[in-house]
């Protein structure tokens, strides 16, 4: 097991991150939603004696859904945003004098420290053209099986390789 702690969070980006998915998680529930006050607008409607009431009638509660779904994917994403980004202010301001969340994660792909490219690339695979090594890992990994990684598939690695 390997332990990460988050420090701190980048507040305008996680807000908008958890803005977005406030106005998502709004957008599905609006529209699963819809279709069944939809129905109800079109019976109240019903009970108009004429069709021209059951069509204003029905007109104006299909209005009135689609606006309340576009004011309520609005208010969502602005309360989201506001929000995340008070609680981020606050993580930030209390990790900072305690210490941030500490959690224990096991490498299940490649060691993050490879050469190659970057994260997440075992050593073996070549490097992008023109880049510089980033250097070799100390094998064992920590998190990882015993020994190097395995030879790359044919036709990966450095160009020309």
């Amino acid at each position: 097991m390997n332990r990460v702690t988050i420090r701190r969070f980048d507040v305008a980006r996680t807000a908008t991150v958890v803005a977005a998915l406030y106005a998502v998680m709004m957008l599905v529930l609006g529209v699963v939603f819809f279709l069944p006050f939809a129905l109800l607008a079109g019976m109240a409607g019903s009970r108009a004696a004429d069709s021209a009431g059951f069509g204003a009638i029905m007109g104006a509660g299909i209005i009135g859904l689609l606006v309340f779904l576009v004011i309520g994917v609005l208010f969502y994403a602005v309360a989201g945003w506001v929000m995340t980004a008070i609680m981020c202010l606050l993580y930030n301001f209390v990790a900072g004098r305690v210490g941030g969340i500490r959690v224990e994660v096991d490498v299940e792909g490649p060691y993050p420290g490879a050469g190659y490219g970057g994260p997440g690339h075992p050593a073996g695979y070549g490097q992008p053209y023109g880049q510089p090594s980033y250097g070799q890992p100390a094998w064992p990994a920590p998190g990882s099986p015993a020994g190097p990684p395995v030879a790359p598939p044919p036709g990966w690695g450095r160009p020309g390789s």
